[in-house]
């Protein structure tokens, strides 16, 4: 098969295998629409579809049991991302972060059942 004739930004010739007309998908000037929509369809094919649900994200975070359905949401988010060290540390980080929030939660709970025990005297 033919090379294209176009020649890169460089001055070289071009590598490709050329197309009808003697020009590669890159070079071809019939081809213009066609790349664009190549792009734009070559990333939105590289984008991980969303695991979470939006809807159970609260407005505010005010208590223990909002900050843990971020986590939750963010944990539906990660799970299917694809396996990369990245995807290990934002799993580490969320670990720490329902730790955390468990601990704060027993303590608030302790807290109040000693507050209620205080107020039972």
């Amino acid at each position: 098969m033919a090379k294209c004739k176009a020649k890169t930004k460089g001055g070289g010739a071009c590598k490709a295998q050329a197309m009808k007309g003697g020009y590669c998908f890159t070079h071809d000037p019939a081809s213009g629409k066609a790349r664009a929509t190549a792009r734009k369809l070559g990333g939105k094919r590289n984008r991980t579809p969303h695991g979470g649900q939006a809807e159970i994200l609260p407005a505010t975070v005010t208590t223990i049991s909002e900050a843990t359905r971020i986590l939750d949401y963010a944990l539906a988010e990660i799970i299917p991302m694809e396996n990369s060290i990245a995807r290990g540390r934002l799993l580490i980080a969320l670990v720490a972060g329902y730790i955390n929030a468990f601990q704060v939660g027993e303590l608030e709970n302790r807290i109040m059942a000693i507050e209620t025990a205080l107020k039972a005297r």
